[in-house]
């Protein structure tokens, strides 16, 4: 929840830059603004660029902000395009298909009850004949069998994924990440 309220407030804050841009354009454009109120602005701002140094460090902070603002979206975006991917499964009837999204919730669900797993995040591929590639982080518990547990983890999802998803699992990949003691 923590990411989805941070990615909102950098869309209202470049919206709102964006917004301030195009309406001092505007102004501009229009004759609203007048031309010898801008212009004394402009060189009086790029005097003290060229002059002072805290006003030149204040537009590198500005500009670098800016620009890692837009790599920020760009990273976002191309997320939600990942996210927004899902795996068809044909049938007697047609087709269904189903997000990598729902297909998380339901490896969360199956593996929901493993005793030794405190956590586990599924990232999914769909791999090329439309089987998918799971590679599952886990955080066990100190005194748990790391290979029976994976070799569990693995057999289930094996088992309990195409019973009721209809997708056959291609590939199982195990990262432990974290051991709490």
């Amino acid at each position: 929840m923590k990411e989805k309220v941070f990615n909102n407030i950098i869309f209202v804050v470049f919206i709102a830059l964006l917004l301030i841009f195009s309406l001092k354009c505007f102004l501009v454009c229009f004759r609203i603004m007048e031309e010898e109120y801008l212009l004394s602005l402009i060189r009086y701002n790029l005097h003290l660029i060229y002059t002072e140094s805290v006003p030149r460090i204040i537009l590198i902070a500005i500009g670098l902000a800016l620009f890692l603002l837009a790599l920020y979206l760009i990273w976002v975006k191309q997320k939600m395009l990942q996210q927004l991917a899902y795996v068809k499964v044909g049938t007697d009837f047609g087709e269904i298909k189903i997000s990598i999204y729902s297909l998380e919730q339901i490896i969360l669900n199956i593996l929901s009850e493993i005793d030794g797993v405190n956590k586990i995040k599924p990232e999914i591929q769909i791999q090329k004949g439309g089987d998918i590639k799971t590679v599952l982080e886990l955080v066990i518990a100190k005194d748990c069998n790391i290979p029976d547990i994976a070799n569990f983890i693995q057999q289930k999802l094996k088992e309990e994924l195409p019973k009721i998803s209809g997708i056959n699992v291609g590939e199982i990949k195990i990262n432990v990440v974290k051991i709490d003691f």
